[in-house]
């Protein structure tokens, strides 16, 4: 499973003022997402911890969502039917245990982003102020991902982000749309064990270290 997110390329949305690209995002800090308000796409930076208005210990946010129990979880049956996001990202990361040690892996397209499957929520405070936040959906791992772990983000492709982004989806269809997409993954190289801290930051995060596996070749 994957907890680290590279986001340096801008969308095609208008950024939010003030965003900074990051090769290694992790939970608690906040990435851009994408989403449809009045019909109208958006780009806005929020909590990666999802925390509805609800939620009285917000230590128990959680940073992703299996897309299997979408519908079974409180924290998430509103979110999947009223507030679907995207989360625009270069590429992520995931770890293989080696020995005693986890080796960090990067995994990426190989000339364009991707476009991972979120959900959003708002909590909002006494005096009316409030944060947005997201979470990510995960999926049982296939493709390259399969190799490193039981698990990957769902990554969609053009036609699914409309699907899932449109207010006239009906929520019987999202959960086949997410269990059935590729994992869109067509390469993946092991990056320094550095990245596995948090405050490691900057292009270095994503150069390989060792040899890159391609589509159709995977062996690790």
């Amino acid at each position: 499973m994957s907890g680290r997110l590279a986001q340096f390329t801008p969308p095609a949305a208008q950024v939010p003022e003030g965003w900074q690209p990051s090769w290694n995002i992790s939970p608690g800090q906040r990435p851009l997402i994408l989403r449809k308000i009045d019909n109208r796409l958006e780009c806005v930076q929020v909590l990666w911890n999802l925390t509805p208005s609800w939620l009285k210990d917000l230590s128990r946010a959680p940073f992703s969502a299996k897309a299997e129990f979408l519908h079974d979880k409180a924290m998430f049956r509103e979110p999947l039917v009223e507030r679907r996001c995207l989360i625009p990202v270069d590429g992520y990361y995931m770890w293989k245990q080696q020995g005693q040690r986890k080796q960090p892996w990067y995994l990426r397209r190989e000339l364009e982003g991707l476009a991972l499957a979120g959900l959003w929520d708002r909590y909002r405070l006494d005096d009316g102020s409030f944060w947005d936040s997201c979470v990510l959906i995960t999926a049982p791992a296939k493709g390259l991902p399969g190799h490193l772990g039981e698990r990957m983000p769902v990554a969609l492709n053009e036609g699914e982000q409309a699907i899932w982004l449109a207010n006239a989806t009906a929520p019987r269809a999202l959960q086949p749309l997410l269990l059935n997409a590729e994992s869109r993954v067509q390469l993946m190289y092991p990056v320094n064990p550095a990245v596995s801290s948090p405050t490691t930051q900057g292009p270095h995060c994503t150069s390989p270290t060792g040899h890159a596996v391609r589509q159709g070749n995977a062996s690790t």
